[in-house]
């Protein structure tokens, strides 16, 4: 027993010299990327986000996640809603699986089940999305359908104000309106 003590007290010691003298600096281990730039600065879980001017907001996002990336000038957001004030009591709402948004512009893209209920009454139905804030304007290139009242508006691509009074599908139009099929089926 006591040669096994010597032994042990001798290994530490032997250990604990080793780690002396060694000037060598750590160098902490990065996530993916290997650069400060990727490393969040703040991760977030349930919260609500703001833009407001001259004290009246603008818009709100609320989500469930958050990265905020101060070098970067994003935040990546996960499963979120952002209310767009027209007013202070009309809104379009949008929702989707992920966003990301920079600080400097309000410029904002957003992936995975995109769904935006502007406050006339439509719900476009996307899959990416992209809001240019300075513009009051969004945009894509995939798919989308525009739904309203009994009437479906499909096509590729789009550019619309945040009230869908002023839109343009770019591409592959097509209006599917079931009061029209009604009437062509009773001929």
């Amino acid at each position: 027993m006591r040669k096994t003590a010597i032994i042990l007290i001798a290994a530490m010691i032997a250990l604990s010299a080793a780690g002396c003298g060694n000037d060598k600096k750590i160098k902490p281990k990065l996530p993916v990327g290997g650069s400060i730039e990727d490393i969040p600065n703040f991760v977030i879980q349930g919260f609500k986000l703001s833009s407001t001017d001259k004290g009246v907001t603008i818009w709100e996002i609320e989500g469930k996640a958050a990265q905020v990336f101060e070098l970067k000038k994003k935040i990546y957001v996960q499963d979120f809603l952002m209310k767009n004030y027209e007013n202070a009591t009309d809104y379009s709402t949008l929702t989707g699986k992920r966003a990301v948004v920079d600080t400097g512009t309000n410029f904002m893209e957003v992936t995975e089940h995109v769904r935006y209920h502007a406050t006339n009454g439509m719900i476009l139905k996307t899959e990416k999305l992209s809001w240019d804030d300075s513009k009051k304007m969004m945009f894509t290139d995939a798919e989308v359908i525009i739904i309203r009242d009994n009437s479906v508006l499909k096509g590729i691509g789009l550019e619309s104000d945040a009230g869908m009074k002023n839109m343009v599908i770019k591409r592959q139009v097509k209006l599917t309106a079931k009061d029209i099929q009604n009437v062509m089926e009773n001929e």
